[in-house]
């Protein structure tokens, strides 16, 4: 009996130990304590949780946001929401810090764990708006751009290219829902997504440029130059961010969407940002499928609290 006990006793030691090393190793850590790893994320909410009225799907998706955990989280198709209520849902999550750039329409907003400074809310020329602000060092831009013409598009690309030129932003992080196609990602849309010209309305159609998909948005945010920060980490048939299959008018089999998935959502960083990247995320798996009709993307950057000297 002894015997007995005094296994059970040594498996459950070991086990503990077992327990406690893997949860070392699962701890992320750098050799320098100063260093801190920022998650950034994008997230269009779709219609804002249907203008506040569907609570079981926004309870989900705050959930899948905290246990995801950014530091900065910019939001699109932020509907019925103001200020206060913004900073409500933002502390949900655990962000104190909260702007909203409008109330009407789809506004966009950015909640933040450290402080934010508001900086500029661009009302016309970017779409649903263009806001900037600056949250842990970094000036941080959230747009959505306009979802039923490209060469409304490539005008609002070409107003915020020439904004982040003209102040010098070489801090800067882009993002938001640009309903616009990169052309890293052409070949891939060409040979797989075979029904997206279609889905845009075919030849004629005002969301295509001259009946072709249109590369030229995303291309003026890298000519700035600004770098596609998500490409970097996810290989292109795993890029996109929507359609998911909450849309009652979608497949279930992932196959079928295949053929019109796209990506329209983006993370892009200067150049003086590209080593603090260290991963890039587009979240598009099932415990996903249903929060919105578009997948969040995420960055994430090292920083460096230590002073400088």
């Amino acid at each position: 009996m002894k015997k007995l006990f005094l296994c059970a006793a040594l498996l459950f030691c070991a086990g503990l130990s077992q327990a406690q090393t893997q949860q070392q190793t699962d701890l992320e850590r750098h050799w320098k304590k100063s260093m801190e790893k920022v998650r950034v994320m994008s997230y269009n909410i779709l219609n804002g949780f249907n203008w506040g009225k569907d609570t079981e799907r926004e309870e989900r998706l705050v959930e899948w946001v905290r246990r995801h955990d950014p530091e900065i989280l910019g939001l699109q198709e932020l509907c019925g929401f103001t200020q206060e209520k913004l900073e409500q849902l933002a502390q949900r999550w655990g962000h104190p810090y909260a702007i909203i750039i409008k109330k009407e329409g789809y506004p966009v907003g950015i909640t933040s764990k450290r402080p934010i400074t508001l900086k500029h809310k661009m009302l016309e020329n970017a779409g649903h708006g263009m806001l900037h602000v600056t949250t842990y060092g970094f000036d941080v831009l959230v747009t959505h751009l306009n979802p039923t013409n490209t060469r409304r598009r490539h005008s609002e690309s070409q107003h915020i290219a020439d904004y982040i030129r003209t102040h010098q932003l070489d801090k800067c992080i882009l993002m938001g829902d640009m309903n616009s196609h990169s052309p890293f990602d052409a070949d891939y849309l060409e040979a797989h997504s075979v029904n997206l010209k279609a889905n845009y309305g075919g030849a004629g159609s005002p969301n295509l440029l001259n009946g072709q998909l249109d590369f030229s948005v995303i291309s003026n945010y890298l000519a700035i130059p600004l770098i596609d920060a998500c490409r970097l980490y996810v290989a292109p048939d795993s890029r996109t961010s929507y359609p998911t299959p909450i849309l009652m008018g979608q497949s279930k089999h992932k196959e079928v969407r295949a053929r019109h998935a796209e990506r329209l959502d983006y993370i892009f960083v200067s150049p003086s940002l590209r080593r603090q990247v260290v991963d890039g995320f587009i979240f598009n798996g099932e415990e996903t499928d249903y929060l919105s009709d578009h997948y969040p993307v995420a960055i994430d950057l090292l920083i460096d609290n230590e002073p400088e000297k």
